[in-house]
């Protein structure tokens, strides 16, 4: 599911240099990062995300676009231009805070991650025989991953494909140096469903609008409609499995608070769009509070619904026919539910 980018065969001498050119580059990051202390590799982020902010001139005006909508009545224009650059330079430390975790083991990661709810995660997932857990690019979600893994509860990852094949795996590598499990994404759905019925774990990024012929349901998000995945609410309907969301919360000390909410439970009845709502619902209070540590240099919100106005909505989103498709056949599937349970 996604754009499929040309394979290693596929590609001209030209593209083959300039891949390898880059892999040089990320594996010479990947093993200096880890020699720096960890203060340093806070600084390096700092510096290097409020440079690309500024260099960035489109991701850029996608955030302060989408700042400017949620909290234009309540923030200045200055705290949003700041809130902007910070999410860029919390992306940036995210970045390298994975490079920076081949310092990690099992004993020492919660020096740098304060844990809360796992617990009771644990036991709902023993009990249940496999978990489906939900976050945002919010704060570090690389470590978030990295630290559910160390808590006992290692699950699968779907692999993310790269214009450059060569850069894949340093990063697959990364992401389960504590236990995770890495797929591919050619039939993601299918593995990731035996995955879960075999009593594994699965963790979904569900905040990066989709296109709509996508799997995909509307999100109402800071008032707002968007097209948002809906893979962990297909795996809650064909399980039964109550969803998880976690978060990963910036501390002013540098640390995070790293955080399992109590478990979601949704009957046999609840729409898949019911169900994505309720997840994202979970996480927006957070970002409102805490906005600078979420991700908002892109099009969250690309398009327009038939019907509401296009001033209320950033100046990228515009009109599209597929998406007000999705949304008539979800208020057609939500009166079909109200029928059978009545």
């Amino acid at each position: 599911m996604g754009k499929k980018f040309p394979t290693w065969e596929e590609l001209g001498w030209w593209r083959r240099l300039r891949c390898r050119l880059e892999f040089a580059g990320l594996w010479s990051v990947s093993r200096l990062i880890p020699l720096l202390s960890w203060r340093g590799v806070r600084g390096l982020a700092w510096f290097l995300g409020g440079l690309v902010y500024h260099l960035d001139k489109r991701g850029r005006s996608y955030a302060l676009a989408n700042l400017q909508m949620v909290f234009g009545q309540e923030k200045s224009p200055e705290e949003i231009r700041r809130i902007a650059k910070d999410s860029y330079r919390q992306f940036a430390r995210t970045m390298l805070e994975l490079f920076w975790a081949r310092n990690f083991t099992e004993g020492n990661y919660t020096h740098r991650m304060g844990m809360e709810g796992w617990d009771e995660a644990r036991a709902l997932v023993k009990r249940n025989s496999g978990g489906i857990f939900v976050c945002l690019h919010y704060g570090n979600f690389e470590w978030l991953s990295i630290a559910g893994a160390y808590e006992f509860l290692p699950g699968c990852i779907v692999t993310q494909q790269f214009r450059n094949p060569l850069l894949g795996p340093v990063f697959d590598r990364l992401r389960a140096m504590s236990g995770h499990r890495i797929i591919s994404q050619e039939r993601s759905m299918l593995v990731t469903l035996k995955h879960l019925k075999a009593g594994g774990n699965i963790g979904i990024l569900i905040d990066l609008q989709l296109d709509p012929r996508l799997p995909s349901v509307p999100v109402r998000s800071f008032g707002r409609w968007c097209s948002m995945t809906k893979i962990h609410a297909m795996l809650q309907k064909r399980t039964g499995f109550p969803i998880i969301p976690i978060e990963s919360v910036p501390l002013p000390d540098g640390r995070y608070r790293t955080i399992a909410h109590p478990p979601l439970h949704f009957p046999p009845e609840a729409t898949e769009q019911e169900i994505a709502q309720r997840c994202w619902d979970i996480f927006e209070e957070q970002v409102r509070r805490q906005p600078e540590a979420w991700l908002w240099a892109y099009k969250h919100w690309r398009f327009v619904p038939e019907g509401e106005d296009a001033a209320d909505y950033p100046y990228y989103a515009g009109r599209n026919a597929d998406f007000d498709a999705l949304m008539k056949s979800e208020v057609a599937g939500r009166s079909e539910s109200a029928q059978h349970q009545a």
